[in-house]
């Protein structure tokens, strides 16, 4: 079954991983997980995203409306998301608990639709 993990952490927290004196040290939990997550044959994809810089498009009364961001109506920002095949949710869910997010943030745990279905 494949799965999206997705990251959400505060923006405090992608600020100090973005600094050049502290990024390094605070990504090494990062490079760790998704380093066992390879070994382990589940990651099908993924990307970082760069929270500081984001576009929200709107349409409203038939106008397309644009405004820079990000936006998150959230505490927490979407840094990044991974695909991964696992038997399970169960499996999906320990992947999850295991990522720096879930310290800091959360990770949501989306399940793919079948190809084709929307």
């Amino acid at each position: 079954m494949e799965f999206v993990l997705t990251f959400n952490q505060p923006q405090a927290v992608y600020e100090h991983n973005a600094d050049p004196v502290t990024g390094p040290v605070a990504l090494r939990p990062w490079q760790l997980y998704m380093e066992a997550m390879k070994e382990a044959g589940v990651v099908r994809g993924g990307q970082r995203l760069d929270v500081f810089h984001a576009t929200r498009v709107s349409v409203r009364e038939g106008k397309r409306l644009v405004q820079d961001g990000p936006f998150a109506d959230t505490k927490e920002l979407l840094g990044g998301f991974v695909l991964i095949d696992v038997p399970s949710l169960d499996e999906a869910l320990r992947w999850a608990e295991r990522a720096p997010s879930s310290a800091l943030g959360n990770t949501e745990v989306f399940t793919l639709k079948q190809p084709g279905a929307l």
